[in-house]
């Protein structure tokens, strides 16, 4: 599996690619106005850090995401919650802020990898909206709906449910299968944006049930 890794401090790249490099492929990017890999489709996951010179984290991954259907990964000391909001409408699919452990950079990463390697090979229909598991995309009444990674498995996972009542921790849990710190922040902006999108194709699947978490509306 390969990995690419931006940002503008060397110590930090060093310190990932020590961290990984047995276990995947690392390339590294210091500069990725100047020296950003041609093929970015190839890479498993990228990790960006959003503080940097000229083009930030966000401008980057917004120009990228197009590209690449990997999960991206945002590494950021920011803290206002707005920013990590921000990051996530861009098209990331989750964030560590700095300084973080290597073993939680880890964890972080395997549950992403091992999301992406789930076998799908099947349509599942839940009223007007057609997941189509190979391709990982899904259409509202013949539509396509464009979702990002975090988008689309968070969709999956309530449609499979549909009916049943989860928490922002227990789709945390399930989508990342990384139990600590589950980030209620991070679930919460992918399901508004999931909705809108779902809503901009005249669906409406999602129910909020206020003080407990979200349900995916069974059909009648």
């Amino acid at each position: 599996m390969r990995i690419l890794s931006i940002d503008d401090e060397p110590e930090i790249l060093s310190l990932i690619k020590r961290a990984l490099i047995n276990e995947y492929e690392v390339d590294t990017c210091l500069r990725p106005n100047e020296e950003l890999p041609a093929n970015l489709a190839a890479y498993d996951l990228i990790i960006s850090d959003v503080m940097m010179p000229g083009e930030d984290g966000y401008a980057l991954v917004e120009r990228i995401r197009d590209e690449v259907t990997c999960p991206i990964l945002f590494l950021t000391a920011k803290n206002m919650e707005s920013d990590v909001i921000y990051g996530l409408s861009v098209g990331a699919d989750d964030y560590l802020r700095k300084p973080f452990s290597v073993a939680e950079l880890r964890a972080r990463i395997s549950a992403h990898l091992r999301r992406e390697n789930r076998e799908n090979t099947k349509i599942i229909k839940e009223g007007d909206v057609w997941f189509y598991l190979d391709e990982k995309a899904i259409k509202v009444n013949g539509e396509p709906c464009k979702l990002t990674k975090s988008e689309y498995d968070i969709a999956l996972f309530l449609a499979r449910n549909h009916g049943q009542i989860f928490s922002k921790e227990q789709i945390y849990e399930q989508i990342y299968g990384y139990e600590k710190d589950g980030n209620d922040t991070a679930i919460t902006e992918h399901v508004k944006n999931l909705r809108k999108k779902l809503s901009n194709l005249s669906a409406d699947p999602i129910e909020t049930v206020w003080g407990i978490g979200y349900k995916w509306k069974k059909e009648e």
